[in-house]
């Protein structure tokens, strides 16, 4: 009599399928905690600094700041960023600086306007080595003489001469480009060298800060 063999059943794998479970549970956990880490960084990132003062429309250099120029914004603020709290102490202070509608006011761009006075002007010169004192410093009180033109027929007259206070003072990068020297002046002596300074025939002496 034929017997017929019986192959006996495969035994079920249960306790793996567990642990692939139990691995796509983690899985799934570690992307909703970085999703929720990524959500949170970009939240920041685009929240406003808080207890922040904007300005409400666009306002020009040298504006006189009042109460409806402003408004308080939420957010965190930094050591430039005026806080909220003093907005009163604001008020009345002009802006050094324009700004747009929406923009947060600092502390670099509130107090006295970054232009000269009546009757006064800014004078920018490029100058050579040797046409400059190279120690001259923002506040040094300078004579701008005018160098002669040697193409020009010379005439009765001396040199042109003005005094003037440094402003600013970019060194060169390269011993042989021109320093650039901002001179606060008034403007009928920067009118009278400004020829010259547009050619770079200008030079600048140190001179005492009581020098009349």
């Amino acid at each position: 009599m034929a017997t017929t063999a019986v192959r006996p059943a495969r035994a079920t794998t249960g306790p793996p399928k567990k642990r692939r479970s139990a691995g796509r549970i983690l899985l799934g956990g570690i992307l909703v905690t970085a999703c929720a880490f990524a959500s949170a960084a970009i939240t920041l990132r685009t929240e406003g600094p808080a207890g922040a003062i904007a300005v409400l429309a666009d306002l020009p250099a040298g504006h006189t700041l009042a109460a409806e120029d402003l408004r308080a914004v939420k957010g965190t603020v930094d050591a430039e960023v005026i806080p909220a709290g003093e907005a009163a102490e604001v008020i009345g202070k002009r802006l050094t600086v324009p700004l747009v509608a929406g923009s947060l006011l600092t502390r670099g761009n509130v107090g006295e306007p970054a232009y000269p006075a009546p009757g006064q002007a800014l004078l920018g010169v490029a100058v050579k080595h040797g046409q400059y004192p190279p120690d001259i410093v923002p506040g040094d009180r300078v004579t701008v003489a005018a160098i002669p033109d040697l193409a020009t027929p010379a005439g009765g007259t001396g040199p042109e001469t003005a005094v003037a206070v440094v402003s600013r003072i970019r060194h060169p990068d390269q011993p042989q480009n021109p320093a650039v020297v901002t001179l606060q002046l008034s403007q009928s002596d920067a009118e009278k060298v400004a020829v010259s300074a547009a050619r770079g025939l200008v030079s600048l002496m140190q001179i005492s800060p009581e020098a009349s």
